[in-house]
């Protein structure tokens, strides 16, 4: 007999976790929802003054009564708006303050978490968490409880008062609502995650359309068309997970909307109602009550199922932020040593990206100021890594990187940024003007300094040829090319002086003409300076001072060009491959 399978449901969001996001706004929340409580109970007065306009016209009550319910309607109509304006308002501010916490708490962590942890996709990830799941709460603080607010007050005073005029057609309007209400929460059970498959379906559809467009032009050269196969996959998935989202609701709530659908519960009531009344049960004018708020009682359930479906997703993306603001960040000192000159050493260095795989072991290597050291390898073989702990952007699992004497572990971020400077292949430029993007780690520079960086980065003249000069903004006013990139950054790594480079084959994506700009720049840059250059290609660095290969995640040989070619090992094969285009593995 085959074992009955039993589905495991997913665990249910914490609401602690969404009431800690927004706590900042936890006296705005209640006053809104205070504020709608109450505009829900004026929201029904008008009916009560419709009632009692109908009795005086039947005769059940005085002519003074028409008058009375006159002035309740109005008067209530007017506060109910204004209450509900109200109530929204002060949600909304609610609303503003959660986002803004939130979004300064994430940058404030952001600031915080290691570097290297932008490298695999995280900021991307990152970016949507601010994006879809700030909005999701949006949803929620905004509107989410109000209109659950909005949706029990009014109709359980309105149930209370049909319940005193006759209790048989108040079950006619209540009974079909409850069982609409559970058939609502069934249709919207698991949609806070169908929803968040939907968004991780879209982020592959993206990713696989940058992919294609970045490989289209090398795909139509080789005459191939796999990747378009990648993005019509990530195309299918994002439908499957949009029908899985949506249809089985839509499928699931159309019976439901039938069932309390203004005018069928309106049939309803008043359709047993005459039956009471020409039975001599009820009186005609008590049917009335009836056929004003029956929709007000029988709505609200399936609007409370639905309510509560987006308060789950609500909290669903609460628990999503609330990961990304526990991402461990590097602890930093309160008070970081200060180095003493940039002499960077590393001692008895290993790292690994898992714990079961280092990429560095036993590197024992010493920067002097005023010197050049590369480093060079085989691909993987660690080169970039070993740039990446000099810059803190991971810690080391085991030995130390010291700046001046001093543990970068024992600096703040802040100091440790003033020592270091670095330049990698490819640079992004701010969306600001030139003139910014140049001083961006010295806000205060004066204007004579930019230019002084701008004229020995060898990019004054450019600049200035541009119609707003300085003042062009990058990507708008001025489209950089890659060694225009370069030198504006090696402009702003002048102006920031730090007394550590570090250099990631700063020329490796430019043009020979370019190059030898960018070059010119750089020995500006490296004069009196600790440099180490991350090298991929081995003529850019043959007057090293010193050239370090790595080889296994070790340092296998370390000299000049000239003492490295002279002995066998790996630099010698790399140079012999090199000058015969043959790759070494």
């Amino acid at each position: 007999m085959r074992a009955r399978q039993h589905r495991t449901r997913p665990p249910r969001p914490d609401r602690r976790v969404f009431a800690e996001l927004t706590a900042p706004a936890r006296g705005l929340l209640r006053g809104a929802l205070a504020v709608q409580a109450l505009a829900s109970v004026t929201a029904l007065l008008p009916y009560v003054g419709l009632w009692l306009i109908g009795r005086a016209a039947f005769g059940a009550a005085p002519p003074t009564t028409a008058v009375a319910g006159v002035i309740l309607t109005a008067a209530a109509s007017v506060l109910s708006l204004l209450l509900r304006l109200g109530a929204y308002w002060l949600s909304h501010r609610a609303d503003l303050r959660v986002q803004r916490s939130v979004r300064n708490r994430v940058a404030t962590r952001l600031s915080r978490i290691p570097l290297g942890w932008f490298g695999a996709g995280a900021g991307g990830r990152a970016l949507e968490s601010l994006q879809s799941d700030v909005e999701e709460l949006h949803a929620a603080v905004a509107h989410g409880r109000m209109e659950v607010i909005s949706a029990i007050v009014a109709p359980a005073l309105a149930l209370a008062w049909l319940l005193a005029v006759d209790w048989r057609l108040a079950l006619i309007v209540v009974l079909p609502s409850i069982a609409v209400y559970f058939q609502q929460r069934w249709a919207l059970s698991g949609a806070g995650e169908r929803q968040r498959g939907v968004l991780v379906a879209l982020t592959s559809l993206l990713t696989a359309l940058g992919e294609l467009i970045r490989e289209l032009p090398t795909l139509r050269v080789a005459r191939r068309g796999d990747g378009a196969s990648t993005v019509f996959a990530a195309s299918d998935a994002f439908r499957a997970a949009q029908s899985a989202a949506y249809e089985r609701e839509n499928r699931r709530s159309v019976a439901g909307g039938v069932i309390v659908d203004a005018v069928t519960t309106t049939a309803l009531v008043i359709g047993f109602g005459a039956l009471l009344v020409s039975s001599g049960t009820l009186a005609a004018i008590d049917l009335l009550p009836f056929a004003l708020v029956a929709v007000t009682v029988a709505n609200p359930l399936q609007e409370i199922a639905t309510a509560q479906a987006g308060m789950r997703g609500a909290r669903l993306a609460a628990e999503r932020l609330r990961s990304l603001l526990e991402t461990p960040v590097l602890p930093e000192p309160e008070q970081g040593a200060a180095p003493r000159g940039g002499e960077v050493t590393l001692d008895g260095v290993a790292f690994g990206y898992r714990a079961d795989e280092p990429a560095l072991r036993g590197i024992d290597l010493e920067l002097r100021p005023g010197t050049i050291t590369a480093v060079v390898g085989p691909s993987g073989a660690g080169k970039s890594t070993l740039a990446a702990l000099i810059a803190r952007f991971y810690d080391v699992d085991e030995g130390a990187v010291r700046i001046g004497g001093v543990d970068v572990r024992d600096m703040t971020g802040a100091e440790l940024y003033r020592r270091v400077g670095f330049l990698l292949q490819r640079t992004r430029l701010v969306r600001t003007s030139i003139r910014d993007n140049i001083r961006l780690a010295r806000p205060e520079a004066a204007e004579h300094e930019v230019i002084a960086a701008a004229k020995a980065a060898r990019i004054h003249k450019r600049i200035s040829a541009l119609p707003k000069g300085y003042d062009s903004v990058a990507g708008v006013d001025l489209r950089p090319s890659g060694g225009e990139a370069q030198r504006i950054a090696i402009a702003r790594l002048l102006l920031a002086d730090p007394a550590v480079l570090l250099l990631d084959e700063p020329t490796a994506n430019v043009d020979p003409d370019t190059e030898a700009q960018v070059q010119s720049a750089l020995a500006e840059l490296a004069a009196g300076r600790t440099v180490l250059i991350v090298a991929h290609r081995l003529p850019t660095i043959t007057e090293a001072d010193r050239i370090a290969v790595l080889d296994g995640g070790r340092i296998t040989q370390l000299g000049t060009h000239e003492e490295l070619l002279a002995t066998a090992g790996v630099y010698r094969r790399m140079w012999q491959a090199y000058q015969t285009k043959e790759p070494v593995s």
